[in-house]
């Protein structure tokens, strides 16, 4: 199975509007690396026994399905870094923080969004049944599940990087004939791309 078709067990986060800070506090974010922060996620509230990640159902789900507004506020990246270091391969949520939303690609975390009656639809099959699988086809851009489907949402530009599983660099190198072409039409008194190593 490739990047474009992704299955797995979920959670359901039944929340809207959860910043940043709710997902990783900052007292926690100390460490400058990006593993060993997954016991750090939600750190607040996991305080409270009867919060998601404590209920065993759901102990083995690689997917976060949250509601809208998710991971606003502050750009940490260790946002990303305890979400990923949790186990969780993918988010799912009507909406993402724009700078969480991109955070995420470059960590190889997969935002993916839909619409509010599909998150509902989510919530409510994962609670009837955790052990239902989610099944994400990015190419066909749909989220099946039990009882229903959901559209799988995503920019194209951001659908490429992470089927492909490229970064800026390998995205700009796509584009170095046009690049060369470019600077070959160039004043030579301005400046060029100098020192790059030859794509083989």
């Amino acid at each position: 199975m490739g990047r474009e078709r992704i299955q797995g067990y979920g959670m359901p986060l039944v929340q809207n509007n959860v910043d940043t800070d709710q997902i990783i506090p900052a007292r926690f974010c100390y460490q400058p690396k990006r593993v060993g922060h997954g016991e750090s996620l939600f750190g607040n509230w996991r305080q409270d026994p009867s919060f998601v990640l404590h209920d065993p159902r759901y102990s083995d789900a690689t997917i976060l399905v949250a509601g809208r507004e998710f991971a606003t506020g502050s750009s940490r990246e260790y946002a990303v870094w305890a979400i990923k270091d949790y186990g969780f391969q993918v988010v799912i949520a009507q909406s993402f923080g724009d700078i969480f939303y991109k955070n995420a690609i470059i960590n190889d975390l997969l935002p993916l969004k839909t619409t509010e009656q599909g998150i509902e639809s989510l919530w409510d099959a994962l609670h009837d049944n955790p052990k239902s699988a989610i099944h994400i086809d990015l190419e066909n851009e749909v989220i099946r599940f039990e009882g229903g489907t959901s559209p799988a949402m995503m920019d194209l530009h951001f659908k490429k990087k992470y089927i492909l599983n490229l970064d800026d660099i390998s995205l700009t190198l796509e584009d170095v004939g046009n690049i060369d072409t470019y600077e070959a039409a160039r004043s030579p008194h301005l400046a060029t791309t100098l020192n790059r190593v030859e794509v083989r």
